[in-house]
């Protein structure tokens, strides 16, 4: 059996009996078997660890964090079904609008949710990728939660790295800056070292995603080497990253080969 397989079981047999599983470990539990759906391209995975995250919202004392986590889910959710191709453009509409609808209720809840504001920034973001008509609308939307999440936690690491994807994904008529977004993926990868979660039901998602982008930024600007150092660092961090290793690195790889081809 692969290690992914292995891993996806593990977490499957956390959930199995979740009647008797408090919230807090099912939110936990969540978390690991979103994880192992992301690395191992699963989506049967991300719908199961949706489905755990949803039944911590009776507990409301946590459901300002179900509600985080079950966007977080409809968000990857939404990620994996665009990567796979264009007819999966309304299923993954559907699900930014289920991200966003979850976290406006976790911001409801704890008006001072950082992590939440953040990821509905990105959120309107992707909704505007899938229709530009909205951005008008969205756009404005999208700046107000990111400027919330800053003043909230200026120096939490995913906010910086949703403030650096925006900057680096947007024209620079509309604000956005290659540039801003690079030195964005670089004091992420710097507040991502530092950071030492200390509650399991905190996010902690983000470090080597950030290398991810940091990688995409070098290639860019056509610093090839640094971009694969940037992807390897992904790697590092997590080597089941099956973005960088199935897509980032194959596409890095093809562009080292033309520039050589294009220098002889």
């Amino acid at each position: 059996m692969s290690r992914f397989l292995l891993a996806l079981a593990f977490v499957f047999s956390l959930a199995a009996p979740a009647f008797a599983q408090s919230s807090d470990s099912l939110l936990v539990s969540g978390k690991q078997m979103l994880r192992a759906g992301e690395n191992g391209g699963s989506l049967d995975a991300m719908y199961a660890a949706k489905a755990t995250f949803e039944r911590t919202l009776a507990d409301t004392s946590l459901a300002a964090w179900g509600h985080y986590y079950i966007a977080l889910a409809d968000y990857r959710i939404a990620d994996y079904l665009l990567a796979e191709g264009e007819e999966n453009k309304g299923a993954a509409s559907e699900h930014l609008k289920a991200t966003v609808e979850h976290l406006k209720e976790a911001t409801e809840i704890d008006p001072q949710a950082a992590e939440a504001y953040s990821l509905l920034s990105s959120a309107y973001g992707r909704q505007i990728g899938l229709n530009s008509i909205k951005g008008m609308v969205l756009g404005r939307r999208a700046q107000k939660a990111l400027k919330k999440a800053v003043q909230l936690a200026p120096d939490n690491p995913r906010v910086v790295l949703c403030t650096a994807i925006r900057d680096f994904n947007t024209p620079g008529m509309f604000g956005g800056s290659k540039e801003k977004g690079l030195r964005g993926f670089q004091r992420a990868a710097e507040l991502f070292a530092q950071e030492e979660p200390s509650d399991p039901i905190q996010p902690a998602w983000g470090h080597s995603r950030t290398y991810a982008w940091l990688g995409l930024a070098y290639q860019d600007r056509g610093e090839l080497a640094l971009a694969r150092a940037a992807f390897a660092k992904a790697l590092a961090i997590n080597p089941d990253f099956s973005w960088v290793k199935n897509v980032l690195l194959p596409e890095l790889e093809k562009a080292v080969e033309k520039h050589e081809q294009d220098r002889e």
